[in-house]
């Protein structure tokens, strides 16, 4: 719903519905662009103050370029799809409402998720939302959902559950999300009347989402949020209210889970906790959706004593820290001002923007450092674990991945390169078109991070799961090893290998270590031994096949072709296929000891 402007009759500085000081300049930007909205064009700025019109001239003649791209647009054939798990806690009564917000979502540009958790009371008749699902398929009106009750739950546990849900529901279709959104239940976004224009036709929601699947997202940002008043274009900060946020799946492991708080703590904390983590680990990389802001009107009560820096201290140091490995992320924030909202601190170094385009914001933003953060992604990996052995709460059963007939009798290989983020893509593209072999990928770029395109929509069936689940793929996830050498990559790889044996119960029947660049070169015989297909299929067909030796460790592609089996002790390690029973006399490489 679009909001009106009047001009603010303070001269210095007006509130917001939610108490919050608006600096009076963005309230005259703001009243001047809804009042020139009425004219034939949005780009006149006859009503706009002088100082203030090169800036928005330039912002609007940005979004006005037909190259920009600000939602997603068919690409190759197929509408390209940002895939987003929507995480809301709140009364049982605002269920209806977000239903009904997210069903009207283009389901051509948005694949989404809603799963709900509500302290008060469990969801009513939730059968009559699954048949008016059935209902709205051939119009295009539903959306997958699930609804938990978390009575009596903290706003921290419930955030906690929600997480632990949204990784089960990854785990059952095969398939990671793009985003985590978390949203309390009283969220509301508004849009200037630009955001018409410049952000695609829709709801309010759904240009908030045209937003997260569009490429004007920094490819440094660790999380989208709403911001609570009007951004005149693109900007960033460290710290920032967790009402609304949409964190990116690439970066989860640092933020997951919550910190347990103590009986009684403020809620705040678990916010402030977040906040440390960026601050460490990606700062300002919290960035602003753009001429779009949030409402929380009913901000209700929750537990506030005990927000102090002794207690904001005492978590950090608990969830967080690790001496023995010099990891005391945040030890030296001593003031409440470390943890202020960058939105309306009195430092304006915390914030950075508004740039015209996401781009220029990215080239400001600050560099990463989660090699240094690593200590988090392994407190994931152990929550991870613990989550999916407990019982689903909405089947009440435990998580266990139905596999297709036949599928068990397939070679289950772990495919691991390491190389440019910018071939990741390639080798994604590469793998998916293998058959008759069951593929997991983990890619490891050293030089930045990868930035994943959302897989392409495959076309409906007209029935609720077809709609709400993508054709099953093969699983995948990146790591980011900045200033990591060829041997620490590959160990860090083959740790990454272990943990997912872990998470699924059952050992690879190899391992497959690459490098980025190798290409196999096949001779236009092995169309009779190794069947058809690219040269990699024939590799996997190979792999898989009856054909490998019972005595061999490892297979490998020479240098030049063969015309028969042979075998060495040394080998160029570029291309090694490693049986499982190897990797304890093999990894991790140059330690003392290998994995058992």
């Amino acid at each position: 719903m679009l909001q009106e402007y009047t001009p603010p009759k303070s001269k210095n500085v007006r509130r917001n519905k939610g108490g919050r000081l608006i600096p009076i300049t963005l309230l005259a930007l703001f009243c001047c662009a809804a009042i020139s909205s009425q004219n034939a064009s949005l780009r006149s700025t006859g009503n706009v103050p002088a100082f203030l019109r090169s800036r928005w001239d330039r912002f609007l003649l940005y979004f006005a370029d037909p190259k920009t791209k600000i939602y997603r647009k068919a690409s190759d054939g197929f509408n390209v799809v940002v895939d987003v798990a929507v995480l809301v806690m709140g009364e049982a009564a605002a269920f209806e409402k977000w239903y009904d917000n997210m069903k009207d979502i283009d389901k051509d540009n948005v694949n989404l998720v809603l799963i709900y958790a509500s302290y008060d009371d469990a969801i009513q008749k939730q059968e009559d939302f699954h048949q008016a699902n059935i209902d709205g398929v051939k119009s295009g009106q539903f959306v997958d959902f699930e609804a938990i009750p978390i009575i009596d739950k903290t706003w921290t546990e419930g955030r906690n559950i929600l997480a632990a849900q949204a990784l089960r529901k990854e785990k059952s279709r095969g398939k990671e999300f793009d985003y985590w959104f978390f949203l309390d239940d009283d969220v509301e976004p508004v849009c200037h009347p630009a955001t018409d224009r410049l952000f695609g036709e829709g709801s309010c929601w759904q240009k908030v989402f045209n937003f997260l699947g569009s490429e004007a997202v920094p490819q440094k940002a660790s999380t989208v949020a709403l911001p609570s008043y009007f951004k005149d274009g693109f900007s960033a900060v460290t710290n920032v209210n967790g009402f609304n946020v949409a964190i990116k799946r690439s970066h989860i492991s640092y933020f997951i889970p919550y910190t347990a708080l103590k009986p009684g703590m403020s809620q705040w904390i678990s916010q402030a906790a977040h906040m440390c983590v960026t601050g460490s680990c990606m700062p300002n990389s919290v960035v602003f959706i753009p001429l779009i802001y949030a409402e929380n009107g009913q901000h209700r009560d929750y537990p506030k004593a005990g927000y102090t820096i002794k207690n904001i201290h005492e978590i950090v140091t608990e969830s967080f820290h690790d001496t023995s490995i010099n990891f005391t992320p945040c030890h030296d924030w001593i003031k409440f001002s470390d943890y202020q909202e960058g939105e309306f601190s009195t430092d304006t170094s915390r914030m950075i923007g508004p740039y015209q385009t996401g781009v220029e914001l990215n080239e400001h933003m600050s560099f990463t450092n989660t090699s240094y953060c690593t200590p988090l992604r392994n407190r994931f990996a152990e929550w991870e674990e613990e989550m999916l052995l407990e019982e689903d709460p909405v089947t009440h059963t435990h998580l266990k991945l139905d596999e297709p007939k036949g599928e068990s009798e397939k070679k289950d290989i772990i495919v691991m390169v390491m190389g440019e983020a910018a071939s990741f893509q390639e080798w994604l593209d590469r793998l998916r078109d293998i058959t008759d072999v069951k593929i997991t990928f983990i890619f490891a770029s050293y030089n930045e991070e990868v930035v994943i395109e959302p897989s392409p929509k495959q076309s409906a069936e007209n029935n609720i799961e077809a709609q709400s689940f993508t054709k099953k793929d093969l699983y995948f996830h990146t790591l980011y090893i900045s200033k990591k050498t060829w041997t620490e990559g590959r160990n860090r790889l083959a740790e990454e290998a272990l943990r997912m044996e872990k998470l699924r119960g059952k050992e690879f029947a190899y391992w497959l270590f690459l490098d980025d660049d190798v290409e196999p070169v096949c001779h236009p015989g092995t169309v009779k031994f190794l069947g058809g297909g690219t040269c990699w299929q024939k590799i996997f067909n190979f792999i898989s096949g009856d054909d490998v030796p019972e005595g061999a460790s490892t297979i490998s592609l020479p240098w030049f072709a063969k015309e028969g089996f042979t075998s060495t002790s040394n080998t160029d390690a570029l291309f090694a296929a490693f049986k499982r029973d190897t990797i304890p006399y093999v990894a991790l490489r140059n330690t003392t000891e290998g994995i058992q």
